[in-house]
């Protein structure tokens, strides 16, 4: 909640605590969401270790290799993110308890 509340997504009530959104659900994106509670940046997602041994030509070279491959996957990723909002998620988490809910009364 404390990350949430840092990034602007929501408001807490002092005292009898409490939170609501900062902003409706629909100008609230998954990567504003992941942004806020993940410590690992977007662009790290895809884990590339350190350089090794310097006196190898593949360790020497491949962080700078993965790093530009990577890349267009990163942006992908963003891009996507960035499509779906919270209200997209609302509405297909109460589609799906509907449904759910339905089919337990039959």
């Amino acid at each position: 909640m404390g990350a949430l509340k840092r990034a602007g997504l929501i408001t807490v009530a002092r005292g009898t605590g409490g939170a609501e959104l900062a902003r409706p659900p629909k100008e609230i994106t998954l990567l504003d969401i992941y942004q806020a509670v993940e410590s690992t940046n977007l662009d790290d997602v895809i884990g590339i270790h350190e350089r090794g041994n310097h006196t190898c030509p593949v360790a020497r070279n491949i962080h700078d290799v993965l790093k530009d491959a990577y890349a267009p996957v990163a942006k992908a990723m963003s891009d996507s993110m960035r499509e779906v909002t919270l209200a997209n998620m609302l509405a297909d988490y109460r589609n799906r308890i509907g449904v759910k809910a339905r089919q337990l009364e039959q």
